[in-house]
């Protein structure tokens, strides 16, 4: 009798004494945003890898969550008297659907797949392969910059 009553006060006690220690986790995708609420509003926020995932504030309790390369990172969210809110483990992955990846010894290539492959920039992409697409849509978006920029000026 003694026995049970003790293992129910230990098994009390550690679920009492683990559960702030417990944080939330959320799953992101690489080049993808998610929205976050939170009940109480936030003050401020630290992201512990901001390679990896980084935040856009909407107000004080709309987060946007982005993920940028594959890995793991959390984020606190304080109030304004700087009391932890919450953490929140964030693990980025690659996308997986309607991708293709293509090794050619050391070279490797995406494509991302819908009616027809074509070839995107992802992380761990060959540098000459990553270059070339990055290059073609940097390239891309100055154009199109320029062109509204001209069109904005009446030239």
């Amino acid at each position: 009798m003694h026995r049970g009553i003790l293992t129910l006060l230990v098994l009390g006690f550690m679920t009492v004494w683990s559960a702030p220690a417990m944080a939330g986790e959320l799953w992101l995708t690489i080049d993808q945003v998610r929205n976050y609420e939170i009940e109480t509003p936030v003050s401020s926020i630290v992201v512990g890898n901001p390679a990896i995932a980084d935040v856009t504030v909407q107000s004080n309790n709309k987060i946007l969550l982005y993920g940028k390369t594959p890995g793991l990172t959390n984020i606190y969210f304080f109030d304004q008297n700087g009391d932890r809110i919450d953490n929140l483990n964030i693990r980025v992955q690659s996308p997986s659907g309607n991708m293709l990846v293509l090794n050619r010894g050391v070279e490797r290539a995406t494509y991302t797949c819908t009616q027809k492959c074509e070839l995107t920039a992802a992380v761990g992409d060959s540098d000459a392969i990553f270059g070339q697409v990055t290059g073609q849509a940097t390239a891309k978006v100055s154009t199109a910059l320029e062109a509204a920029a001209s069109s904005f000026t009446g030239n």
